[in-house]
């Protein structure tokens, strides 16, 4: 955070800031093999990469993790996909199942993150009905609220229910700590 204004400090330079803690806590279920819906375009993904890395430790130490399903956005895959060959080798380890948007790919099935999911509901769906407890990370004021929509879309497709009913529905997983955002605006 801030990296530039950091970099910028010499030895002995004062730095006053602070650390937000979420609430509820932004971390994962106390229980590894509970499936996770991992969403973060861009920078977003970082706080999700250290829940993949503890359930990568958790897996290689003997542990059953459940399966994260992991929707990661950037502009390009050859320019800007943070922590692209971690994220290759849990899916290859099968820790993960990642789904990958690219803003700028001409072609490619998902644009942003929210398509991305959109394009994944049946799996998604699946993995709520599992238990799955969902992170987004990253942008509050565009990508969580596209994010939300896809997930109501995803509750009415499965359920039947109207705009109301999936609001509720996203709102029963907030309540029971099952939905979190980290999000800025």
């Amino acid at each position: 955070m801030c990296s530039s204004y950091i970099a910028g400090l010499k030895p002995g330079d004062v730095f006053c800031g602070y650390v937000r803690v979420p609430s509820p806590a932004f971390a994962p279920p106390a229980d590894p093999a509970t499936p996770l819906i991992l969403i973060g375009p861009g920078t977003g993904i970082a706080p999700l990469r250290g829940f993949l890395e503890e359930r990568a430790w958790q897996h290689a130490n003997g542990t059953h993790v459940g399966l994260s399903q992991v929707f990661v956005g950037c502009r390009h895959p050859e320019h800007d996909y943070f922590y692209r060959q971690e994220m290759q080798a849990w899916e290859h380890a099968g820790i993960a199942q990642v789904h990958s948007a690219y803003s700028a790919v001409t072609g490619h099935p998902a644009r942003f993150v929210q398509d991305a999911v959109a394009g994944a509901a049946d799996t998604v769906w699946q993995a709520i009905q599992d238990g799955a407890y969902i992170y987004v990370c990253g942008d509050g004021r565009r990508m969580a609220p596209a994010v939300r929509e896809a997930l109501a879309v995803i509750h009415r497709k499965h359920t039947g229910s109207d705009d109301e009913g999936a609001r509720q529905g996203l709102a029963q997983l907030e309540a029971d700590e099952r939905y979190q955002q980290d999000v800025f605006a």
